[in-house]
């Protein structure tokens, strides 16, 4: 396949032009300024310093998401994380029955999309954990962004926002790297390239490597749960076949990337999204809908089985 083969056509680019500016207009996607990442980096580490306090589950059900504009559905969840007192994370460790589950990502991890307003696959696998293993109790702190790229990831935990968290946490599920791929397909739209997306992945891949090392420098045991990523754009035209192999490139440097590390284990659901077969998208054509974060929930607990976590979490996961 040839470097500089274009990605889209114009019929193509047409559709993904208008996904693109409905997915920014309803803050589920950020407008990417590469001038000003470590600005904004800056402003998002001090503000989720602040608000970010303890772990929260189920958040989101306090908050009617689809009828909030972004900046007024964050300004009140930051409002609910300061206000709310619970339990530190080193509290929930040292009780045997309870699990401390950090969820680190992008919207995915936030549960953007999901109507039934379970953050998500998140909630979802907290219920599935204390349904089919012997913890009582699974706290779940979602750390989860919305347009959060693995660069803005990667420097909240180099600077030890995280450090606190990584200690204490008993299970980590991440996902990244989507907006890393809409940021090269929002840079050039109607001029996409394969070349273009080959050279983001080269700094995505050391990227990705430096998080999963500084995480395990803290914590260097804790059951990382890595989710891959899937073509979202299957549903919008069956034109652009390119960035099926695209995506399935970005997985397999995922896989190979967290299979360096122990105790890790990747999760691919690429399949699960193709062309919409299930009807598991949001009413954005971009985001899970509940189904589809119903069965990405099934596919982690499935792998988290496969990949034996019960051997490194000291008993605590899949004891039944």
């Amino acid at each position: 396949m040839a470097g500089d083969k274009q990605v889209t056509n114009e019929s193509s680019q047409k559709n993904l032009s208008n996904t693109i500016v409905a997915l920014d207009a309803n803050g589920a996607t950020e407008t990417d300024q590469p001038q000003q990442v470590e600005d904004e980096t800056e402003t998002e580490a001090q503000t989720e310093a602040e608000a970010e306090k303890h772990p929260v589950e189920g958040l989101d059900e306090s908050v009617e998401e689809l009828t909030l504009t972004t900046a007024f559905q964050e300004s009140i969840e930051e409002q609910l994380l300061n206000e709310l007192k619970l339990v530190p994370p080193e509290e929930i460790k040292e009780d045997s029955t309870r699990l401390y589950y950090l969820a680190l990502g992008d919207s995915l991890t936030r549960g953007v999309g999901d109507e039934e307003q379970k953050n998500g696959y998140t909630k979802r696998l907290v219920e599935k954990l204390v349904q089919s293993t012997d913890v009582a109790e699974v706290i779940l702190d979602n750390r989860g962004k919305r347009g959060r790229r693995s660069d803005q990831l990667l420097n909240l935990i180099k600077k030890g926002h995280y450090d606190y968290e990584l200690k204490n946490a008993e299970l980590i599920t991440l996902t990244i790297g989507g907006n890393d791929i809409m940021k090269v397909v929002k840079k050039d739209l109607f001029e996409l390239k394969r070349a273009d997306f080959d050279k983001e992945l080269v700094q995505f891949t050391n990227r990705y490597n430096e998080i999963l090392t500084n995480i395990r420098t803290v914590n260097p045991e804790v059951p990382i749960i890595v989710i891959g990523l899937y073509n979202p754009f299957s549903v919008i035209t069956d034109e652009i076949t390119e960035f099926e192999s695209i995506i399935t490139e970005w997985n397999d440097t995922i896989e190979g990337t967290s299979s360096k590390y122990k105790n890790s284990c990747f999760v691919d659901i690429q399949d699960l999204f193709d062309e919409n077969a299930n009807l598991v998208y949001h009413s954005d054509f971009f985001h899970p809908n509940g189904y589809g974060y119903t069965i990405m929930t099934e596919r982690i607990l499935s792998m988290m089985k496969a990949c034996h976590i019960e051997d490194s979490s000291n008993g605590l996961i899949f004891t039944n």
